[in-house]
């Protein structure tokens, strides 16, 4: 659990810090893409990371405060349900479709969570859906799923390399 914690404070410092200042890398939201595979391997583990990783993003947000923690609380809850009923855990297209649904109903919640707050007049910013949005919202898809895949790749190679150390032994 702490290292877990820990992941999710040095991503968000990588996202805030570094990768927030380049226009490709802008849209990698890397809280996100870790509470997706940890939904996938751990549930508790990824709803407790969704509450401290959404509130590190609430934190440099412009949204309402609470906005990404429940955006991502939400979206862990899809996940799972979506995983555990049609997905085969170890397969390499099951990550991408995962990806894909996680990112999509993050963003769709964000936005419904940040208009209803702004229609009871809590909030004076309101969401607006433009093409610079969907434009943003398929750079993202296609770059944390891109991320996804890479990260699936290296675990089973570090499985891979971690077996063949351990049958040597």
């Amino acid at each position: 659990m702490f290292f877990y914690i820990l992941l999710i404070i040095i991503a968000n410092i990588v996202q805030i810090s570094f990768l927030s200042h380049f226009d490709l890398l802008k849209n990698i939201n890397l809280i996100l893409i870790i509470i997706i595979l940890s939904t996938m391997t751990d549930y508790s583990l990824a709803l407790s990371g969704s509450i401290i990783g959404g509130f590190l993003l609430d934190l440099y947000s412009s949204f309402w405060f609470g906005s990404s923690i429940i955006a991502l609380f939400v979206m862990a809850v899809i996940v799972k349900n979506i995983f555990n009923s049609y997905f085969n855990k170890y397969h390499l297209f099951s990550y991408p479709v995962i990806g894909f649904i996680g990112i999509l109903s993050y963003n769709l919640i964000l936005a419904t969570v940040n208009n209803f707050f702004y229609w009871i007049n809590l909030n004076k910013f309101i969401f607006i859906v433009n093409k610079f949005y969907w434009i943003n919202l398929a750079e993202q898809i296609i770059l944390n799923i891109i991320l996804i895949i890479l990260f699936y790749l290296f675990a089973i190679w570090m499985h891979t390399k971690l077996q063949n150390f351990f049958i040597k032994l």
